[in-house]
């Protein structure tokens, strides 16, 4: 039956068209989103970089005012260097906030839950989260941070603790909270500072997200070893994944949520990211500021 002149035709999918569609854009979808999350994840390794850049600047700049490197915690109990560069990461009112002389339990609540963003790795932490299991020695919860002081190629025996033990560049003052004094400087980094690691991501596994238990989650300013210091070398291999149970007392080392790397920034502030298969052996000269041995590899 022909139609009549002029009359609207219609049209329509079937359902075996519709359901081809759907499939189409499906694969599309799941095509575009590994990429999608690459994408995100390189912004955030970028973000981490350019955070341990910061910091390496803020070390120099504090070299340049006081002659000497920070320490990386002033005394047992006390504050770390991540309070020390405060005023150098445009933190000054956070820093004023402090009293050096106090145990970090005794600063206030409002200075130990205070975030500083250019501490914070995004692809592990959040500005602004705070720890969720506190270690009884602390007084509050405090924000979490992701990264840590290179100490040297050991921490046996919690040589990372020992006054005159350590080998990185920056190491536990000499002396109390009342009067103490940094124990290196630049000149004191024989092997040279394109050459020695200063401070990387610390391994903290996915299972202890903001928790205060020794070598893992920390607050960002106390001076507490696990959460200022790491060691890197042998027997202290780069964690090779987020939930690596390494080696090492107390798994103090180095490691990232990034695929593969882990960030460290140089002695002459430069930013390096070191696979995390790196050979341990060429990563404790890389930890240590002056033991003379030769690196044999690029990095």
């Amino acid at each position: 039956m022909a139609l009549r002149s002029g009359a609207p035709l219609k049209y329509g999918f079937t359902l075996v068209e519709l359901l081809v569609v759907i499939a189409i854009i499906g694969v599309l979808i799941a095509l575009l989103l590994p990429a999608v999350q690459q994408a995100r994840e390189s912004a955030r390794r970028t973000q981490c970089i350019n955070n341990l850049k910061q910091v390496g600047l803020a070390v120099h700049n504090f070299h340049d005012t006081y002659g000497e490197l920070p320490p990386s915690r002033i005394q047992y109990e006390y504050l770390g260097w991540s309070a020390l560069l405060l005023p150098f990461m445009e933190q000054t009112n956070l820093f004023d906030q402090l009293d050096l002389k106090k145990k970090y339990k005794d600063q206030t609540t409002a200075a130990q839950q205070a975030s500083v963003s250019g501490y914070v790795c995004p692809s592990r932490h959040q500005a602004g989260d705070l720890t969720t299991v506190v270690q009884t020695i602390n007084a509050d919860n405090g924000a979490v941070w992701d990264y840590a002081t290179v100490t040297g190629p050991t921490g046996d025996d919690s040589i990372i603790r020992r006054i005159g033990k350590e080998r990185g560049m920056l190491i536990v003052a000499d002396g109390n909270r009342n009067q103490y004094t940094s124990q290196t400087n630049f000149a004191s980094v024989t092997d040279g500072l394109t050459n020695t690691i200063m401070i990387g991501e610390r391994h903290v596994p996915i299972d202890h997200l903001k928790d205060e238990v020794a070598a893992a989650d920390g607050p960002v300013l106390s001076g507490w070893a696990y959460t200022t210091m790491r060691a890197a070398g042998p027997d202290y291999p780069l964690a090779a994944n987020i939930r690596d149970d390494v080696d090492g007392v107390a798994h103090l080392v180095f490691g990232s949520f990034h695929p593969g790397v882990t960030n460290f920034v140089m002695g002459d502030a430069s930013v390096r990211s070191l696979a995390n298969s790196i050979d341990e052996d060429n990563l404790g000269r890389l930890a240590s500021r002056d033991d003379g041995q030769v690196i044999s590899i690029e990095f």
